[in-house]
């Protein structure tokens, strides 16, 4: 807000950020073939963030930019949403833009699809700006950004990342919102992050402003002066300036101001200059200004309001509010009233009231807003709840029932807002006060909603102390459960689970089905398969109980390979739904997500065709994560790679902001899978130095994708480890008979006939009841290749056919190419899809096996001239050069992660999978 203030003064000059301008107008440049990129500028109060963001905003509009703008404050970042939908109101009214806008506005009681929709209106209004040029998403103050706004740029940008898309964003340098640092380490991993900090102007910039302040040339000593008492700071420099004409204590000598005393003799700190602004204003402007600060914004409806405050009569009120408008302290703020011209100015007056009288004024304004509520008056209770959190004192029960309710009404719509008014509700409470117990099941709710099952755990567990048998305890232990379950945390919820089980009171099948799961998550395989049965039996309450009980079971038979029993139960969950829109949505989409983790394809896609269409007509964001997992698990069994990755990127970001740890690791095992097949090892490093998941189904899948990629790397022993580490005795762990594949496949190649011989006769035992075609093509599979077995390969390679299983049956075809000289037709079709999907080392095995049978290798597809954009080159020549991922990134103003997403699409349209490759390429083109 900085730049505001500056330039009324200075006009339309734009002193000392040139380089800074140029850096940030010249990253939209990039946005054509990057998509979404990142600028971030930070720097102290009054340095000139909003300046150089209001330039930049002129400039971009001059050229034609879309550009959606919004400046946040202390009380914006009260109110919902209020950042997202002041950008949207911002920029031309089309019909996407009024219904976004309509949809963020919270007077009407949402229902459970409201986020998801909302995510969707404003996706497509970002889209829509950028459709024909780079388009601009600027927010001033981001560390004023309410939370929520926050929680939903998160989703947002991450589905519009390949758009022309640029985010400008201010922040202080050293703000305490970490929702700020959380949304820009998640954009991070998938957009270019570009970080401006703003310096201190030289001495010869703040003489160039102190001169327009003066509207005189001034001589160095002057100009000095104000450079050192304003630490070159172009707010201050304006104020202190300011203040030294208005003090008297500068004279204009010839055609040059300079001052008329000793700068020694000159009391003026920053502080100091920006309370003068308010300094030569009588007494009773100066009063309304300080109440002004109270509200920080104020509207003209809220006039008496404010006389109140100020304790002075109305039209006293009414002749100082016009004079702190025409002395420019306070400014109109479109339709949202009238705020200071500039943050520091009341952050100022707001420091000088003192503690106390501070939470007297709140006092008066929260006591007047009650009193139009009992008068049945329309009262922001957004506002009235921050008033009462600002000034109510312990033990003040009617302040904790404001706050509760405005909690409770938005606990699904604004989840942070209301975790925020819980906490502070709490503070309030005395420590034996019944009102404890619900306020922590709430907050605890509120949490989860916000996706940070981590932080509902503490308050949920508080809450379950204190609350009594009944259903809101029971839905509080689900919650907490569920909670600790995302977060890894089995053994714990297990412990928790048999408490409520065993503590008398009749528990709702769905908390049996949450304790049966968590059996399966603790390696208690054949307690949870006792307990399916009878939790099958139970009477469910209600169509959302019957959907979670039957979700949860479809999981359970799913980990345990009973994969005819996870479709009927998922089938079961459908039914339950009982014709319920959102239901139906969930019982489809974990259906689709569990079949498709398991290798069911076709199952799995039907469910997930239903579940979009569904989503489709109903609208709404609920369950995206599931029905991302499934899209990326199918496109990864169905050889549609460069899609596969490209889905990961995008679902990622959005497992990853609501916390869905075991799936977010489910994405990146599979991600390793394929980076592995395609000879990027470079980019698989990274994954695999990631933590190994907690959860069993996840681990496992890890371990697959990481001894393939230790095998890759040449460290078969290591690869081996893996594989025998993962498999338990009995088998009954989550994809022990893939795993076993991989470990027989992994001795074979290496001349260890006999241990992949014994390996593959616990295999067969391990499999004989497991009728998964991903299962059944494995299995067959390395049979026929350890047996020399052509008939087996075949039926391996029609069991992969028949379920869907592309790449599977690729590599089946290959084994029996390599087995039978009479598969040439086989290996033919293996050798196009491994060329299609980037699995390189395969196809060189296919086209050597083809060679040494006489018959032709087809010719790889060569690249097409200009295929590589101008970024994709210049990152690929200096891969060429011998340069590492992080000093390319350096080089080229990238984040490393930029890098190596250039690097995979480099290789992809190269048809290359190291740098070696790439290098001996391009050598060939130079």
């Amino acid at each position: 807000m900085g730049g505001r203030q500056l330039s009324s003064v200075v006009g339309r000059a734009f002193f000392g950020r040139e380089a800074e301008l140029a850096a940030v107008v010249g990253v939209v440049e990039r946005v054509p073939a990057a998509g979404l990129v990142v600028v971030v500028v930070s720097g102290e109060p009054g340095i000139g963030k909003s300046s150089l963001l209001a330039e930049t905003c002129r400039r971009l509009r001059d050229r034609g930019c879309a550009v959606a703008a919004a400046e946040s404050d202390d009380v914006s970042r009260r109110i919902p949403y209020a950042a997202v939908a002041t950008a949207l109101r911002s920029v031309a009214g089309s019909g996407d833009v009024r219904a976004a806008v309509e949809a963020l506005d919270l007077t009407t009681a949402p229902d459970a699809t409201w986020f998801g929709r909302s995510c969707e209106l404003v996706a497509r209004v970002l889209t829509g700006l950028a459709a024909e040029r780079p388009a601009a998403l600027v927010l001033d103050d981001l560390d004023q950004v309410d939370d929520d706004s926050l929680a939903m740029l998160a989703v947002v940008l991450r589905r519009v990342t390949a758009a022309p898309l640029v985010l400008i964003a201010a922040a202080r340098t050293h703000h305490r919102n970490p929702g700020v640092e959380e949304l820009l380490d998640r954009l991070e991993r998938h957009a270019d992050v570009v970080r401006v900090r703003l310096e201190p102007l030289s001495g010869g910039d703040v003489a160039r402003i102190v001169e327009t302040v003066l509207g005189t040339p001034v001589d160095d000593g002057l100009a000095h002066e104000v450079h050192v008492r304003a630490d070159g700071n172009p707010f201050f420099a304006v104020e202190i300036a300011r203040s030294l004409r208005e003090l008297d204590l500068v004279a204009v000598d010839g055609d040059r101001a300079r001052l008329t005393v000793s700068p020694s003799a000159i009391r003026l700190t920053r502080r100091e200059a920006v309370l003068r602004r308010v300094a030569p204003l009588d007494r009773d402007t100066r009063a309304v200004a300080r109440a002004v600060s109270i509200f920080r914004r104020v509207r003209l409806d809220q006039i008496g309001l404010l006389a109140r405050v100020a304790s002075l009569p109305e039209e006293a009120v009414v002749d100082a509010f016009d004079g702190l408008l025409r002395a420019h302290i306070v400014v109109r703020d479109e339709d949202r009233g009238y705020r200071f011209s500039h943050a520091l100015v009341g952050e100022a007056l707001y420091q000088e009231i003192g503690p106390a009288q501070r939470r007297h004024l709140h006092s008066l304004i929260s006591a007047r807003l009650l009193d139009d509520r009992a008068r049945g008056l329309a009262v922001d209770e957004m506002e009235l709840a921050w008033h009462l959190a600002e000034s109510a004192p312990p033990g003040d029960l009617r302040a904790v029932r404001v706050m509760a309710q405005a909690a409770a009404a938005n606990r699904t719509t604004a989840p942070e807002t209301a975790a925020a008014l819980c906490a502070r509700a709490l503070e309030l409470l005395p420590v034996a006060a019944p009102e404890r117990a619900g306020l922590l099941a709430s907050q605890c709710r509120a949490l989860a909603h916000a996706s940070r099952p981590g932080a509902a755990i503490g308050p949920g567990l508080a809450a379950l102390e204190e609350l009594p048998p009944g259903p809101e305890r029971s839905r509080c232990a689900v919650v907490v459960l569920s909670s600790m379950f995302l977060v890894g945390r089995f053994a714990e919820a297990l412990r928790l689970a048999d408490a409520e089980l065993g503590a008398g009171a009749e528990a709702p099948a769905a908390l049996h089905a949450q304790r049966a799961l968590l059996l399966v998550f603790t390696g208690r395989h054949a307690e949870a398969l006792a307990e399916v049965g009878r939790i099958e039996a139970m009477p469910v309450t209600s169509a959302a109980e019957g959907v979670v009980v039957f979700d949860r079971l479809a999981v359970i038979t799913s980990m345990l390979f009973r994969h005819d029993r996870t479709v009927d139960y998922a089938n079961r969950a459908l039914a339950s739904a009982d014709g319920q829109a959102v239901l139906e949505l969930q019982a489809l989409a974990v259906g689709a997500s569990t079949g498709a983790l398991a290798g069911l394809v076709h199952d799995a896609s039907w469910r997930l065709r239903r579940a979009e269409e569904l989503r489709e007509r109903a609208g709404g964001h609920a369950f995206r994560g599931e029905l991302e997992m499934a899209r990326v698990a199918l496109d990864w069994f169905g050889g549609e790679w460069d899609t596969c990755l490209e889905r990961v990127g995008r679902a990622a970001a959005e497992l990853e902001s609501r916390q869905e740890l075991m799936m977010l690791d489910g994405l990146r095992a599979i991600e390793l899978e394929v980076r592995t097949w395609r000879g990027e090892l470079d980019v698989a490093a990274r994954l695999a130095a990631l933590e190994v998941p907690g959860s069993p189904n996840m681990s496992r899948l890890h371990a697959l994708a990481m001894a393939g990629y230790l095998a890759a790397r040449g460290d078969v022993e290591g690869a081996r480890r893996v594989l025998v580490e993962a498999v338990d005795d009995d088998g009954m762990t989550a994809y022990s008979c893939v795993l076993l594949g991989r470990l027989i496949e992994l001795d074979f190649s290496h001349g260890r006939v006999a241990e992949a011989r014994r390996t593959a006769q616990r295999l067969r035992v391990v499999a004989a009841e497991r009728v998964a075609p991903w299962t059944r093509t494995t299995v067959r599979r390395v049979i026929g290749l350890v047996e020399q077995d052509a008939a087996v390969l075949r039926e391996a390679v029609d069991e992969a056919r028949v379920g869907g299983l592309v790449f599977e049956q690729a590599r089946a075809q290959l084994a029996l190419g390599l087995v039978d000289r009479g598969a040439v037709a086989d290996l033919l079709d293996a050798y196009a899809v491994f060329q299609r999907v980037g699995a390189h080392g395969l196809r060189r095995q296919a086209g050597g096996r083809l060679r040494e049978l006489g018959a032709k290798v087809p010719r790889a597809r060569g690249r097409a001239a200009g295929v590589l954009t101008a970024a994709e080159e210049n990152v690929a020549r200096l891969v060429q050069q011998g340069m590492r991922n992080r000093d390319i990134a350096a080089a080229l103003h990238y984040s490393p992660r930029t890098i190596e997403v250039y690097l995979s699409r480099i290789y992809a349209k190269l048809r290359v999978s190291s740098r070696l490759e790439l290098a001996r390429v391009l050598d060939g083109r130079a």
